[in-house]
């Protein structure tokens, strides 16, 4: 069997599928922890704020415009893969799947120290903390069992089941999108 060469299409695509999806966590994680503050903030101790001026109407708009981009690039990916299984081989895909299996990894850890970390120090879990600690931590572990997954040949496997995660969370992007709609 060939041994596929990278192409500088592949490299594109798995920089751009990356980079979207890195910043599409990174926001939708900051959404919700945006949208707890929201939802456990004292409204008589604190002082009206626009969610125009903030971080919201940003992240919202993030999510629409790169989540999406995120979706298609990955599913021309993955579409080469079917197309071309040597495709799956290439070092960009590789080492792509490994960075993000670390980052989650270190995300996970990094979690539990902190949680831990404030508990050794006496410090009150309030539930807001305890709600952001498991939403970095759900998060992070479902991004590793995606991509472990897909290291594997999972989702080769069984693509319908991919296309359901898919559409999963897409659903979830877009409640969440919503949620800001409301707020904003």
């Amino acid at each position: 069997m060939d041994k596929a060469k990278t192409t500088p299409k592949d490299f594109f695509f798995w920089a751009g599928a990356i980079i979207t999806l890195y910043w599409s966590i990174g926001t939708f994680i900051s959404l919700l922890f945006n949208y707890i503050t929201y939802a456990f903030s004292d409204t008589t101790l604190s002082y009206y704020t626009d969610p125009y001026q903030g971080s919201l109407s940003y992240e919202v708009a993030s999510l629409i415009i790169l989540f999406p981009v995120f979706l298609i690039l990955f599913w021309l990916i993955h579409r080469d893969i079917r197309l071309d299984p040597t495709r799956r081989e290439i070092w960009v895909r590789r080492w792509a799947l490994v960075l993000t299996l670390f980052i989650a990894g270190a995300a996970m850890l990094i979690d539990l120290i902190v949680v831990l970390t404030s508990f050794l120090n006496g410090e009150t879990l309030s539930t807001p903390f305890l709600l952001k600690v498991v939403i970095v931590l759900l998060i992070a572990a479902a991004v590793f069992m995606h991509f472990i997954a897909d290291l594997r040949g999972y989702w080769e496997e069984y693509p319908e089941r991919g296309r359901r995660v898919g559409w999963g969370a897409s659903v979830l992007v877009v409640l969440t999108i919503a949620a800001g709609f409301f707020i904003i």
